[in-house]
């Protein structure tokens, strides 16, 4: 009776040891991020549609052409715009909410195509006339059947393929 009490305790602890050891923390932030700056200059096409140029500096190094819709909502002391970023070798799709009085706001990479279809990222930005001045940082998005978001654990992810040059 005594082994089989020594033997289930046993079990019972190896369960818990084993348990442990496959618990991982939930990192809130890529460890591959890196810092970029986006600058998008734009002229009013109609009353809720500009279109102009772009450039960017830091992790990534490209310009290209941009269009932006805009959706003014609390008596247009806020947006909600959708911005896209042609490339020669891609485009990028950025969300926007922005404060209007203070000339600031969010941005975040939803969507990309050709180079930079893994392309995610986020950060803040400032409204000076005509330009958006876009701070943050870019990284790789993880797909492990399921929606990317821009926030999750790369533990599992191609080491090979975290550093990709985005640069066209």
């Amino acid at each position: 009776m005594r082994q089989i009490k020594n033997l289930y305790v046993a079990i019972l602890l190896c369960m818990i040891a084993i348990s442990t050891m496959s618990l991982k923390p939930y990192k809130r932030h890529h460890h591959s991020a890196r810092a970029v700056t986006i600058t998008d200059v734009d002229f009013a096409v109609s009353a809720n549609s500009y279109a102009g140029t772009f450039t960017t500096g830091g992790a990534l190094h490209i310009s290209g052409t941009s269009t932006m819709k805009v959706h003014e909502y609390a008596n247009g002391t806020r947006l909600k715009c959708l911005l896209v970023l042609t490339a020669p070798k891609g485009t990028i799709t950025i969300r926007q909410q922005c404060n209007v009085p203070a000339n600031t706001g969010k941005w975040q990479i939803v969507k990309g195509t050709g180079k930079y279809e893994n392309l995610r990222g986020h950060g803040t930005l400032t409204m000076p006339p005509n330009t958006e001045a876009m701070t943050g940082v870019i990284y790789e998005k993880c797909d492990r059947g399921r929606h990317d978001r821009d926030h999750h654990d790369r533990e599992h992810h191609d080491r090979d393929n975290h550093d990709r040059d985005y640069d066209d």
